[in-house]
């Protein structure tokens, strides 16, 4: 694992860094199944992003196993489009405050697709 990383997606397979915003070494785009892989987290490490929930994790598990890492740092939560965004950040801050990280919720919508 690169001690350069800067941002770290987990469970978006399909996401890219924007083009020109991070060198190879600074993204890397992982499964939760890797993210052993990656302990202990760098120091370098400024984002995480992850999607709200998907088939084998979701949100809360992602800001718990962060929190336990001592990440202090931003996770940005992909969500599809919410009936109701403000219950969900609410809750999303809440659990990731304890844990002293910072909550982004982005919405989606149909035709956009995961990115950091």
């Amino acid at each position: 694992m690169s001690q350069k990383l800067r941002c770290l997606v987990i469970g978006i397979p399909e996401a890219k860094a924007a083009e020109g915003s991070l060198r190879p070494e600074e993204f890397a785009s992982i499964d939760l199944t890797d993210l052993d892989g990656y302990l202990p987290l760098p120091a370098t490490l400024e984002l995480v992003v992850a999607p709200l929930f998907c088939m084998t994790f979701d949100a809360l598990e992602i800001i718990e196993r962060l929190g336990a890492q001592d990440f202090r740092k931003t996770l940005r939560v992909v969500a599809p489009k919410l009936p109701n965004r403000q219950i969900v950040l609410r809750e999303l801050r809440s659990h990731a405050a304890r844990q002293g990280i910072t909550i982004e919720l982005i919405e989606e919508g149909p035709a956009e697709s995961g990115g950091a």
